[in-house]
Protein backbone atom coordinates (compact mmCIF):
# COMPACT_ATOMS: atom_id res chain seq x y z
CA UNK A 1 0.00 0.00 0.00
CA UNK A 2 1.05 3.59 -0.54
CA UNK A 3 -0.22 6.57 1.46
CA UNK A 4 0.03 10.15 0.21
CA UNK A 5 -0.43 12.92 2.76
CA UNK A 6 -2.75 15.54 1.26
CA UNK A 7 -3.10 17.69 4.36
CA UNK A 8 -1.15 17.55 7.62
CA UNK A 9 -2.60 20.63 9.28
CA UNK A 10 -5.93 22.03 10.45
CA UNK A 11 -8.48 24.67 9.45
CA UNK A 12 -6.01 27.38 10.48
CA UNK A 13 -4.61 28.55 7.13
CA UNK A 14 -0.84 28.24 6.87
CA UNK A 15 0.96 28.00 3.52
CA UNK A 16 2.63 24.61 3.91
CA UNK A 17 -0.12 22.56 5.59
CA UNK A 18 -3.66 21.91 4.40
CA UNK A 19 -6.67 20.37 6.13
CA UNK A 20 -6.64 16.70 7.08
CA UNK A 21 -6.64 14.34 4.11
CA UNK A 22 -4.81 11.22 2.97
CA UNK A 23 -4.98 9.04 -0.13
CA UNK A 24 -4.38 5.30 0.30
CA UNK A 25 -3.66 3.16 -2.77
CA UNK A 26 -3.33 -0.57 -3.25
CA UNK A 27 -3.40 -1.98 -6.76
CA UNK A 28 -6.34 -0.37 -8.54
CA UNK A 29 -8.09 0.66 -5.32
CA UNK A 30 -7.96 4.20 -3.97
CA UNK A 31 -9.41 5.39 -0.65
CA UNK A 32 -9.65 9.00 0.51
CA UNK A 33 -9.11 8.99 4.27
CA UNK A 34 -10.91 12.02 5.66
CA UNK A 35 -10.80 15.05 3.38
CA UNK A 36 -11.07 18.60 4.63
CA UNK A 37 -11.31 21.60 2.35
CA UNK A 38 -8.64 21.60 -0.33
CA UNK A 39 -7.93 17.86 -0.34
CA UNK A 40 -8.94 17.47 -3.98
CA UNK A 41 -6.79 20.41 -5.01
CA UNK A 42 -3.85 18.83 -3.20
CA UNK A 43 -4.45 15.59 -5.12
CA UNK A 44 -4.06 17.52 -8.36
CA UNK A 45 -0.97 19.28 -7.04
CA UNK A 46 0.65 15.94 -6.23
CA UNK A 47 -0.16 14.29 -9.55
CA UNK A 48 -3.06 12.19 -8.25
CA UNK A 49 -6.38 11.79 -10.10
CA UNK A 50 -9.49 12.28 -7.97
CA UNK A 51 -11.29 9.84 -10.28
CA UNK A 52 -9.19 7.11 -8.65
CA UNK A 53 -11.19 7.58 -5.44
CA UNK A 54 -13.26 4.40 -5.03
CA UNK A 55 -14.33 5.14 -1.50
CA UNK A 56 -13.96 7.45 1.49
CA UNK A 57 -13.26 6.57 5.13
CA UNK A 58 -14.21 9.30 7.60
CA UNK A 59 -12.96 9.27 11.20
CA UNK A 60 -15.45 11.86 12.44
CA UNK A 61 -17.66 14.61 11.08
CA UNK A 62 -15.76 17.80 11.89
CA UNK A 63 -15.37 20.21 8.97
CA UNK A 64 -11.58 19.98 8.67
CA UNK A 65 -12.05 16.27 7.91
CA UNK A 66 -15.15 16.28 5.69
CA UNK A 67 -15.61 19.55 3.80
CA UNK A 68 -14.32 18.37 0.42
CA UNK A 69 -17.19 15.91 0.00
CA UNK A 70 -19.34 18.53 -1.73
CA UNK A 71 -16.53 19.57 -4.14
CA UNK A 72 -15.95 15.88 -4.90
CA UNK A 73 -19.59 15.32 -5.81
CA UNK A 74 -19.61 18.56 -7.83
CA UNK A 75 -16.58 17.39 -9.81
CA UNK A 76 -18.14 13.98 -10.45
CA UNK A 77 -21.28 15.71 -11.75
CA UNK A 78 -19.66 18.27 -14.04
CA UNK A 79 -16.36 16.72 -15.18
CA UNK A 80 -16.90 14.95 -18.55
CA UNK A 81 -14.21 12.45 -17.57
CA UNK A 82 -16.40 11.28 -14.68
CA UNK A 83 -19.23 9.95 -16.82
CA UNK A 84 -18.24 6.33 -16.13
CA UNK A 85 -17.74 6.84 -12.39
CA UNK A 86 -20.82 4.91 -11.28
CA UNK A 87 -20.35 4.39 -7.55
CA UNK A 88 -18.83 5.88 -4.41
CA UNK A 89 -18.60 3.96 -1.15
CA UNK A 90 -18.40 5.85 2.14
CA UNK A 91 -17.51 4.36 5.53
CA UNK A 92 -18.14 6.73 8.40
CA UNK A 93 -19.18 6.94 12.06
CA UNK A 94 -22.77 6.67 13.22
CA UNK A 95 -24.57 9.90 12.32
CA UNK A 96 -23.07 10.30 8.87
CA UNK A 97 -26.29 9.37 7.04
CA UNK A 98 -28.09 12.22 8.78
CA UNK A 99 -25.15 14.54 8.00
CA UNK A 100 -25.24 13.51 4.33
CA UNK A 101 -29.01 14.03 4.06
CA UNK A 102 -28.60 17.51 5.55
CA UNK A 103 -25.99 18.37 2.91
CA UNK A 104 -28.26 17.04 0.16
CA UNK A 105 -31.14 19.18 1.42
CA UNK A 106 -29.01 22.20 0.56
CA UNK A 107 -26.81 21.14 -2.37
CA UNK A 108 -28.26 18.06 -4.09
CA UNK A 109 -29.53 19.66 -7.30
CA UNK A 110 -26.16 21.32 -7.93
CA UNK A 111 -23.76 18.55 -6.94
CA UNK A 112 -25.29 15.06 -7.09
CA UNK A 113 -24.54 13.20 -10.34
CA UNK A 114 -27.67 11.55 -11.74
CA UNK A 115 -26.04 8.17 -12.30
CA UNK A 116 -23.82 8.01 -9.22
CA UNK A 117 -24.70 5.43 -6.57
CA UNK A 118 -23.50 6.59 -3.15
CA UNK A 119 -23.35 3.73 -0.66
CA UNK A 120 -22.96 4.73 3.00
CA UNK A 121 -21.93 2.31 5.74
CA UNK A 122 -22.05 3.62 9.29
CA UNK A 123 -19.38 1.96 11.42
CA UNK A 124 -18.49 1.90 15.10
CA UNK A 125 -16.59 -1.22 16.18
CA UNK A 126 -16.76 -3.19 12.96
CA UNK A 127 -14.72 -4.61 10.11
CA UNK A 128 -15.38 -3.83 6.47
CA UNK A 129 -13.62 -3.32 3.14
CA UNK A 130 -13.51 -1.23 0.00
CA UNK A 131 -12.46 -3.49 -2.85
CA UNK A 132 -9.19 -5.17 -1.86
CA UNK A 133 -8.45 -2.91 1.14
CA UNK A 134 -10.01 -4.11 4.39
CA UNK A 135 -10.17 -2.21 7.66
CA UNK A 136 -11.03 -2.68 11.33
CA UNK A 137 -12.62 0.20 13.22
CA UNK A 138 -12.87 1.03 16.89
CA UNK A 139 -14.12 3.89 19.02
CA UNK A 140 -11.69 6.56 20.19
CA UNK A 141 -12.03 9.62 22.44
CA UNK A 142 -12.68 12.80 20.50
CA UNK A 143 -16.35 13.08 19.64
CA UNK A 144 -18.91 10.57 20.83
CA UNK A 145 -18.85 8.78 17.46
CA UNK A 146 -15.16 9.14 16.50
CA UNK A 147 -13.49 6.02 15.13
CA UNK A 148 -10.04 4.77 14.18
CA UNK A 149 -9.08 2.67 11.16
CA UNK A 150 -6.60 -0.17 10.75
CA UNK A 151 -6.06 -0.83 7.03
CA UNK A 152 -4.62 -3.90 5.32
CA UNK A 153 -4.66 -5.33 1.80
CA UNK A 154 -3.67 -8.95 2.35
CA UNK A 155 0.04 -8.23 2.13
CA UNK A 156 2.44 -7.78 5.04
CA UNK A 157 2.01 -4.12 5.96
CA UNK A 158 -0.80 -2.53 7.98
CA UNK A 159 -1.64 1.16 8.49
CA UNK A 160 -3.36 2.55 11.57
CA UNK A 161 -5.05 5.96 11.39
CA UNK A 162 -6.11 7.63 14.62
CA UNK A 163 -8.16 10.53 13.29
CA UNK A 164 -8.48 13.13 16.04
CA UNK A 165 -8.13 11.54 19.45
CA UNK A 166 -7.11 11.79 23.05
CA UNK A 167 -5.15 9.12 24.89
CA UNK A 168 -7.37 6.10 25.58
CA UNK A 169 -7.11 2.33 25.93
CA UNK A 170 -9.21 1.68 22.82
CA UNK A 171 -6.49 3.45 20.83
CA UNK A 172 -3.75 1.26 22.30
CA UNK A 173 -5.67 -1.95 21.71
CA UNK A 174 -6.62 -1.05 18.13
CA UNK A 175 -3.07 -0.15 17.07
CA UNK A 176 -1.13 -2.90 18.85
CA UNK A 177 1.79 -4.11 16.74
CA UNK A 178 0.84 -2.15 13.62
CA UNK A 179 3.52 -1.46 11.00
CA UNK A 180 2.78 2.25 10.46
CA UNK A 181 0.84 4.43 12.87
CA UNK A 182 -0.50 7.74 11.52
CA UNK A 183 -1.21 9.63 14.72
CA UNK A 184 -2.50 13.12 15.38
CA UNK A 185 -0.18 15.45 17.31
CA UNK A 186 -2.12 18.66 17.72
CA UNK A 187 -0.77 20.65 20.66
CA UNK A 188 2.48 21.09 22.63
CA UNK A 189 3.06 19.34 25.94
CA UNK A 190 2.45 22.55 27.86
CA UNK A 191 -0.74 23.35 25.91
CA UNK A 192 -2.78 20.16 26.23
CA UNK A 193 -6.36 20.40 24.87
CA UNK A 194 -8.87 17.69 25.73
CA UNK A 195 -9.65 15.46 22.76
CA UNK A 196 -6.21 15.86 21.18
CA UNK A 197 -2.68 14.55 21.70
CA UNK A 198 0.65 16.12 22.62
CA UNK A 199 4.10 14.90 21.47
CA UNK A 200 4.84 13.15 24.77
CA UNK A 201 1.49 11.37 24.66
CA UNK A 202 2.24 10.30 21.09
CA UNK A 203 5.55 8.84 22.24
CA UNK A 204 3.87 6.92 25.04
CA UNK A 205 1.20 5.55 22.68
CA UNK A 206 3.82 4.47 20.12
CA UNK A 207 5.79 2.68 22.86
CA UNK A 208 2.72 0.96 24.29
CA UNK A 209 1.49 -0.21 20.89
CA UNK A 210 4.99 -1.26 19.79
CA UNK A 211 4.28 0.13 16.32
CA UNK A 212 6.96 -0.26 13.67
CA UNK A 213 6.96 3.37 12.55
CA UNK A 214 5.30 6.52 13.89
CA UNK A 215 4.12 9.27 11.54
CA UNK A 216 2.73 12.37 13.25
CA UNK A 217 0.20 14.71 11.64
CA UNK A 218 -2.65 17.21 12.28
CA UNK A 219 -0.35 19.94 13.56
CA UNK A 220 -1.67 23.18 15.01
CA UNK A 221 0.75 26.12 14.66
CA UNK A 222 1.46 26.05 18.41
CA UNK A 223 3.06 22.62 18.32
CA UNK A 224 5.18 23.34 15.25
CA UNK A 225 7.27 25.76 17.29
CA UNK A 226 8.44 22.98 19.63
CA UNK A 227 10.91 20.11 19.34
CA UNK A 228 8.31 17.43 18.64
CA UNK A 229 10.73 14.58 17.94
CA UNK A 230 12.71 15.07 21.14
CA UNK A 231 9.54 14.87 23.20
CA UNK A 232 8.43 11.71 21.39
CA UNK A 233 11.83 10.04 21.62
CA UNK A 234 11.82 10.25 25.42
CA UNK A 235 9.31 7.39 25.30
CA UNK A 236 9.61 5.72 21.87
CA UNK A 237 12.83 4.49 20.28
CA UNK A 238 11.44 3.55 16.86
CA UNK A 239 11.47 5.67 13.68
CA UNK A 240 9.51 8.94 13.92
CA UNK A 241 8.44 11.15 11.00
CA UNK A 242 6.62 14.46 10.92
CA UNK A 243 4.11 14.31 8.07
CA UNK A 244 4.13 17.02 5.43
CA UNK A 245 1.80 17.69 2.53
CA UNK A 246 2.89 15.58 -0.43
CA UNK A 247 4.70 13.00 1.70
CA UNK A 248 4.50 9.43 0.36
CA UNK A 249 4.63 6.46 2.73
CA UNK A 250 5.13 2.89 1.56
CA UNK A 251 3.45 0.35 3.81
Amino acid sequence: MKLTVLGSGTLIPIPERGNSGYFLQSGNTGILIDGGSGALRKMADFGLDYLDIDGICYSHLHPDHTFDLIPLLFALKHDPRAAEHASLRIAAPVGFKHYFRSLMDIYEQWVMPENLEVSIEEISQDSSSIDNISFDCNHTEHTEQSITYRFKDGNVGELFYSGDTDYCQELIISAKGVDVMLLECSFPDDGKIQGHLTPSECGKIAAETECGRLVLTHFYPQVMGTDIKSSVEKFYDGPVDLAYDGMEIQI
